[in-house]
């Protein structure tokens, strides 16, 4: 099987996002709450990275969308992907808020709102697999290619 060397591939990623009419965002009580379980109490670190530096706590399904979203639909994918299990202790309870815990990630500030490498920055495709890279490998960079390493060469 014929090999393709490694080599960056840069893509522009376009989004035309129609967010519903919404109220201004700002931290909800139940928001600070579950944020401290994640992160004083549980101590979660990065959910891609395992560090524990810069944490932030993600909407796994936007804020801003959420008079857009289904609640029981909602549900329905977090019983899919439930990184803490908190969806699988609390199957049946409707979701009446983005804020909910179970609708929550904790992440580094770079796998959040990173340029080329946080959720809010790249397609999933890529975001996702920097949670599997092997120790040492980078698959994204920022904009300018300068944190770039590509995947180790397969020994001859």
């Amino acid at each position: 099987m014929e090999m393709t060397a490694a080599h960056e591939q840069r893509e522009t990623l376009h989004e035309d996002v129609l967010y519903p009419e919404h109220v201004q965002r700002t931290e909800s009580e139940e928001f600070r709450r579950n944020k401290r379980v994640l992160i004083r109490k549980l101590d979660l670190p990065c959910w891609v990275s395992g560090s524990r530096e810069k944490r932030e706590v993600h909407h796994i399904f936007e804020w801003s969308l959420w008079p857009s979203l289904d609640p029981e639909r909602v549900l329905d994918a977090l019983h899919a992907f439930d990184p803490y299990g908190f969806t699988a202790r609390d199957p049946e309870t409707p979701i009446t808020s983005p804020d909910d815990i179970r609708n929550l990630l904790v992440l580094s500030e770079k796998f959040h709102r990173g340029i080329g490498t946080g959720v809010h920055k790249i397609s999933f495709p890529i975001w996702l697999p920097q949670r599997a890279v092997k120790p040492g490998v980078e698959i994204t960079c920022d904009p300018g290619g300068h944190t770039a390493k590509a995947a180790p060469k397969k020994a001859a």
